[in-house]
């Protein structure tokens, strides 16, 4: 579709297996073909370094996957699966015993 004044496109993905780090890495990189002028935002988190991950390619895809971001986007916000595990780890057993949205259905 058409966008009067498209201002910027912002990628969310893992790095960890061969969607995320191949397919996120080569949108990036074709939106910067058809759009050089249009900023491109990517938040790509990193495979977690404690818990076992069933891709061992993991830190391989990774690694590859961080010098496509440096080429492709216009600016990276780098995030750690361990970070956003513990920040849900604290947000879902701590407080004041409100209800925090983590149901189980």
């Amino acid at each position: 579709e058409k966008c009067q004044s498209l201002q910027s496109f912002f990628l969310l993905y893992s790095l960890g297996g061969g969607t995320g780090s191949g397919i996120g890495s080569y949108v990036c990189e074709m939106l910067q073909d058809e759009y050089p002028e249009v900023f491109r935002f990517v938040t790509p988190v990193f495979p977690s370094q404690t818990d076992a991950d069933d891709v061992v390619t993991s830190p391989y895809n990774a690694t590859l996957a961080v010098q496509s971001i440096r080429e492709s986007a216009d600016c990276a916000l780098l995030v750690s699966n361990d970070a956003l595990a513990s920040i849900v780890a604290r947000t879902d057993g701590g407080g004041d015993g409100g209800d925090q949205g983590s149901e189980t259905l």
